[in-house]
């Protein structure tokens, strides 16, 4: 692996959940080393926001765009490391829902109770 790589593996790690990012690499080491390598590396060690600040912008960002497979990853990701809550993660949905509107903010809804059932 690139030393950008390893770099940027902890964040990524902690973005997607270990599971997450393993199945990122099983899909597509090809694409996951790039988005590790720049996106993690590069982007997310930026002292200028904080890791819980980069969940809520990722999150809505990928709701916005309707990114449900990201989102999902997401969403887990920011569950399995304490970044947000399952109550910040529907208050965040519910916000984008006048960027959006209610028929996608009602499929990252479901997307988001899918994710939330693997936690109960």
């Amino acid at each position: 692996m690139h030393e950008q790589f390893e770099k940027g593996k902890p964040f990524a790690a902690l973005h997607l959940g270990e599971e997450g990012l393993k199945t990122a690499l099983e899909r597509s080491p090809e694409l996951t080393n790039l988005v590790v390598e720049h996106g993690f590396a590069d982007m997310y060690t930026n002292p200028a926001l904080d890791q819980r600040a980069r969940k809520i912008a990722t999150l809505a960002s990928l709701i916005t765009s309707a990114s449900l497979p990201q989102f999902e990853w997401h969403t887990r990701g920011a569950l399995v490391s304490k970044l947000l809550t399952q109550e910040e993660i529907i208050a965040l949905i519910v916000q984008m829902t006048i960027y959006i509107g209610y028929p996608a903010a009602y499929n990252a809804m479901g997307v988001a109770k899918k994710v939330f059932t693997e936690f109960e």
